[in-house]
């Protein structure tokens, strides 16, 4: 289609359009004038599904790539760069557009996604390539088209600074409430900006429908100009037990794969997902509401979802099998009514499947999945190895071997900033790479998050690690997801899936699997870990398996192996006897205790320092040795109290410092300790108590 539009020789009209005016044009006038030098066929002036002739949706399609190599500039009109007038003097004929099919390749090969190693994202960035002003998408549209998540989309438009990701927008048509600009000093109001591009919105804040590029209309463009539409995806089909009966070596007779429909009309696909529920919905009404939920995502992914091209695997006596999706879905009568649904298939390894054992991770537990068909498209670069080791070409080249998965060294830096030794922050370090989940634990005051913040910053990037704490209301909902209320654009309140923290950090861990994450848990032991983990907690033990989810059932979850957990637990909160069985299996425990290493004498080295750098910190010098007569005086080990109470500088600038810390902080924790006590039992912990017992034992070691 693209080449009956001619567009090299359009592009380059255009670009003289532009050098000739040498000023922005507002794309209308380049229009106008474009038409008027150029003689074009009936065909050309067709117009598309928004009423633009086509000759003008491909041209806007090359000046938007032309902008993203910098040959164009598209604020306020197109304006002609001095990188595109050197183009067009240097390139003549059509060698200007081919000129700039390579820069842009490999624009796009170097840009944004480089971060995001899932070829994927090539899909999205191309996509918003052509978005225009006068059009908007979906975050939805966008994961539809690139197989991704709608809540990664979004963090990939946050974390990339996109010229048009003001022009994606929720799927009715509002402005997202998360929404950034990539330039953080940017204050305007993108919904005025949309308006100033020719974006018409509603009196609810929806922009127009019609305006909007779906999915669909992305993938037709994409092939106009002769691109791949989408990439590559990957599934499971379960064929090893239709209706008690083994399908597998019928498919790969057959050379197809199949789904079972034995209540399913005649349907030609694709179908809309919104008439597919309401045929499931009539259909499969004698079937729970669960059941039905599950036949429409099956049905849904099998008709409109897959593609050719796309990989197939399937497993039977505990071996797989894969291939590469031929056909389109047609259904078919079937008099076992087990094989309804079709598509041919070119299998791969019909003579040699490849057992469970050997295959590459996580290949083996998203294979045992009890649903009929599962995405493995996450799983994509797990397939391809598979496929590799097969020695059969994956369709996209040498599959290139991830960047091993690893901790850094914890470096002398860091343990010069905590004040200890290195050795110890190193075992800590792999303590946590062994089990991935670790706790740290003791009194109050010594430095349990403090470190567990340092040491996470030390092993991860900083957009790695997130932090959450957890207290007695904290919920399964508020932990990983959960329904909250939102305002639907008729002002009514319902009812949306909402991701947690935990979610959040999960998903972004799958987009870059060799980078670790790190979840810190602070009071880890003031919630019901049972109640906030639920099924979850199955999962921190068995890394490797999946498991069905409370809300999200239409598809088995597991942890990537690059998510790691470092919890807090505050002794005093709730005693570390109390912590059950299954807590203590499924972490590491490591005390931070006052009379330990590496706590101990940790206020002495850190006063020692703060000396050599602050010449008013003349006061209190005796801290260290006060602090331990104290806790010498604390007969419970759990109550003990740690130095970062008397690590702030303030204390040693004043006379009075150390006094107004210790009877407005410390002694007020004792108090509590001894709730119910006569208020003599304080006298033994007050300082000027400590002093003198500390002096006397001075005086008496002199003696000798």
């Amino acid at each position: 289609m693209a080449d009956a539009v001619r567009i090299a020789p359009l592009f380059r009209c255009a670009m003289e359009v532009l050098a000739e005016a040498g000023r922005a044009l507002p794309r209308r006038e380049v229009m106008d004038e474009v038409h008027r030098r150029f003689e074009f066929a009936p065909e050309d002036e067709r117009p598309d599904r928004r009423g633009r002739p086509r000759w003008q949706t491909h041209l806007g399609w090359k000046i938007s790539e032309a902008a993203v190599v910098g040959w164009v500039t598209r604020q306020d009109g197109w304006l002609i760069t001095e990188a595109g007038l050197q183009a067009l003097k240097s390139h003549a004929g059509d060698e200007l557009h081919r000129e700039l099919g390579r820069q842009y390749r490999l624009k796009r090969l170097s840009g944004q996604q480089s971060r995001y190693t899932d070829p994927r994202w090539s899909v999205v960035l191309d996509a918003l390539a052509l978005l225009e002003p006068e059009s908007w998408t979906s975050y939805r549209d966008l994961a539809e088209l690139s197989g991704m998540p709608p809540q990664s989309v979004g963090r990939f438009m946050a974390e990339n600074p996109l010229p048009s990701g003001h022009r994606v927008l929720r799927t009715d048509g509002r402005v997202s409430p998360d929404f950034r600009w990539a330039d953080e000093n940017r204050t305007d109001d993108p919904r005025e900006v949309l308006e100033h591009e020719g974006l018409e919105f509603d009196e609810f804040g929806r922009a127009s429908q019609a305006q909007r590029v779906t999915a669909d209309d992305f993938r037709q463009m994409l092939s106009d100009m002769g691109a791949e539409p989408a990439a590559r995806r990957a599934w499971l089909v379960r064929g090893s037990s239709v209706d008690g009966r083994d399908l597998v070596p019928v498919w790969l007779h057959k050379r197809s794969v199949s789904l079972a429909g034995a209540s399913l009309r005649p349907v030609s696909p694709p179908v809309s997902r919104d008439e597919l529920r309401a045929i499931v919905e009539d259909d499969y009404q004698h079937k729970s509401y669960a059941a039905r939920e599950v036949k429409l995502a099956e049905f849904d992914a099998f008709c409109n979802r897959m593609r050719p091209g796309d990989y197939v695997l399937t497993t039977s006596q505990g071996k797989t099998y894969v291939g590469r999706i031929t056909g389109e879905a047609e259904f078919i009568q079937s008099h076992d009514q087990r094989s309804n649904l079709r598509r041919q298939v070119e299998w791969l390894n019909p003579t040699g499947p490849v057992p469970f054992v050997h295959l590459p991770q996580p290949l083996p537990a998203k294979l045992q999945s009890q649903s009929d068909v599962v995405e493995l498209t996450e799983n994509l670069a797990a397939v391809e190895e598979l496929l590799s080791a097969l020695d059969i070409p994956g369709g996209g080249g040498p599959v290139k071997p991830p960047k091993e998965l690893s901790f850094p060294e914890v470096s002398q830096g860091l343990a010069d900033e905590l004040f200890t030794d290195r050795e110890q922050l190193q075992r800590l370090a792999d303590l946590l790479w062994e089990d991935r989940q670790l706790i740290l634990y003791g009194p109050p005051g010594t430095g349990k998050t403090y470190v567990a913040r340092k040491l996470a910053g030390e092993l991860a990037e900083p957009g790695a690690v997130k932090l959450v704490q957890f207290h007695p209301s904290y919920t399964y909902e508020d932990f990983f997801e959960g329904f909250r209320p939102v305002q639907r654009a008729d002002g009514q309140l319902a009812f949306e899936l909402r991701p947690g923290p935990f979610r959040q950090l999960v998903e972004a861990a799958r987009l870059h699997p060799s980078d670790p994450y790190i979840l810190i848990i602070d009071e880890i032991n003031r919630a019901n870990l049972a109640k906030v983990f639920g099924e979850l907690y199955f999962l921190l033990e068995y890394r490797d398996d999946t498991i069905s989810l409370l809300y999200s059932a239409e598809s088995d979850f597991m942890l990537p192996p690059n998510v790691f957990v470092i919890g807090t637990m505050n002794t005093t909160d709730r005693s570390i006897a109390l912590v059950d069985a299954a807590m203590r299996r499924r972490f590491r425990f490591v005390e931070l205790h006052p009379a330990r290493s590496p706590v101990k004498g940790l206020l002495g080295r850190w006063l020692t320092d703060r000396r050599e750098k602050d010449e008013l910190a003349v006061h209190n010098l005796d801290a260290p040795e006060v602090l331990d007569e104290l806790n010498s005086r604390i007969e419970d080990h759990d109550l003990a109290i740690g130095p970062s109470y008397l690590m702030k500088p303030v204390i040693y600038r004043r006379q009075d410092g150390l006094q107004t810390v210790w009877e407005t902080s410390i002694l007020p924790l004792l108090a509590e300790y001894h709730y119910g006590s006569p208020p003599a039992v304080l006298d033994r912990y007050r300082l000027k108590t400590l002093r003198q017992a500390i002096a006397t034992r001075h005086g008496a070691e002199e003696a000798q």
